[in-house]
């Protein structure tokens, strides 16, 4: 039980790092990447003793945090995926790390809009001319891959997190 547990855990990592290479890559978060977290989360949260109370509190810190991501969505200052991610991210992290994810989060963002910014303003290096992805990332109208940031705050806040204790385990 406790591998089963260990490799469901691991999950939360790459899930979460591979969407960040994705949304950098094609300026997008497929529907895929957040259910795949939050499916996995259900399914382990009862394997690794869990109690319904928990599973709620962390239910309800994902759904907050899809309710605040969303009204960003809906004002234009952040996409779709991000928001889907972010809460998905959410509900694995609980109420413990929530508030370090998301102040993390904030920071690794402005720092990431802030190179991004400063990336669009130089002509697009010759090397990059023939690659879509540095299109994608150049083009002034373009937003900001902020699953990047999203995926920072997470492997950053992991470590502290009782799903790292699972892993850490085996």
């Amino acid at each position: 039980m406790l591998i089963l547990a260990a490799l469901l855990t691991a999950v939360f990592p790459v899930v979460v790092t591979v969407s960040a290479c994705y949304d950098l890559l094609t300026m997008q978060i497929p529907n895929r990447f957040p259910a795949a977290l939050a499916i996995t989360f259900l399914v382990l949260a009862p394997l690794s003793g869990l109690t319904l109370p928990t599973i709620g509190i962390h239910l309800l810190v994902g759904l907050a945090l899809l309710a605040g991501t969303f009204a960003l969505f809906a004002f234009g200052f952040l996409g779709g995926g991000d928001a889907k991610l972010a809460s998905a991210i959410a509900l694995w992290l609980g109420i413990e790390q929530a508030l370090p994810f998301l102040v993390l989060t904030a920071l690794f963002g402005g720092a990431l809009s802030l190179v991004v910014l400063a990336f669009r303003s130089i002509p697009l290096p010759g090397f990059l001319l023939g690659w879509p992805p540095a299109w994608r990332l150049h083009e002034k109208g373009a937003g900001v891959p902020y699953g990047v940031a999203l995926a920072a705050a997470t492997l950053v806040v992991f470590p502290d997190t009782q799903w790292f204790v699972i892993l850490a385990k085996i």
